[in-house]
């Protein structure tokens, strides 16, 4: 589909709304390699030029609080107090320990400082395995705080808030895993065709998907003018929370709005 809604798809490769304004299956930002049957590629590169320009300064007020949170993770001559208190408030704001008790809390952040106080990894945490290790070893300390669901008797969901801590410790390496991005990256995923390791965690096949399509967006990241904002992983992170935010369809970020008229296979 063009800017103006036409169907650029040739009306022999079987889109219902080839040459119409009427129930194509593919908006703009989307081209496909054969036809319709065959998926889609999803046009990254201009959806993330296309949001940085338009919608990552609303996220000026979360940039500058990420940096306060990384300064207080890595300054361990800091306070304990004022390091304690701005990676609660950093973790609140994203969501992730609002629901547990002020306690239970406070002891997930006492951990994430002293696992960030620990000895680092053999190296920078550039590759899936790495990051997927990582996480699995602040993983393990921070469900010994929170421990078992008194409803199910399962352990609690601590994804979201190791991925972050994780973040906070490795800035420039890991990518973030929330539900708005994993829901994103999920849709993706699909439209894009992207083939997964087998027999990974959850974690590791968000890790997975993400890193591949970092890829392909990185190029254009790193050209872009991000006001001084150091940590060019976060713009995926953000556009991911983005498209799945209830204000999407009325941000600058150019996405025509179309509803397809075929599914996309599982």
């Amino acid at each position: 589909m063009d800017r103006e809604g036409h169907c650029q798809i040739p009306r022999d490769q079987n889109c219902a709304g080839a040459g119409s304004k009427r129930e194509c299956c593919v908006p703009f930002w989307f081209s496909t390699a054969t036809n319709c049957q065959e998926g889609f590629m999803l046009d990254l590169v201009s959806l993330t030029g296309d949001f940085i320009q338009n919608e990552f300064q609303k996220f000026n007020r979360d940039n500058s609080q990420d940096e306060a949170t990384l300064r207080a993770v890595g300054t361990a001559n800091m306070e304990r107090a004022d390091r304690e208190q701005q990676v609660r408030k950093w973790l609140n704001g994203m969501r992730v320990i609002r629901f547990f008790p002020s306690e239970t809390d406070g002891k997930i952040v006492r951990q994430i400082l002293k696992y960030a106080n620990g000895p680092p990894p053999s190296g920078p945490l550039r590759s899936k395995a790495a990051i997927v290790s990582e996480y699995e070893r602040l993983k393990q300390r921070i469900q010994a705080i929170v421990g078992h669901s008194q409803k199910s008797g399962k352990p609690r969901d601590v994804t979201s808030v190791t991925s972050k801590a994780l973040w906070c410790c490795y800035p420039d390496d890991v990518p973030i895993f929330d539900a708005d991005a994993h829901g994103a990256l999920r849709v993706i995923a699909r439209l894009c065709q992207i083939v997964l390791e087998p027999n990974l965690s959850p974690y590791g096949l968000f890790v997975d998907v993400w890193l591949q399509l970092y890829e392909k967006v990185k190029p254009v990241i790193d050209q872009a003018d991000l006001k001084g904002y150091p940590y060019k992983i976060r713009v995926l992170d953000k556009l991911l929370w983005h498209l799945r935010s209830p204000g999407f369809e009325k941000s600058g970020v150019d996405v025509p709005q179309s509803r397809p008229t075929r599914k996309v296979p599982d």
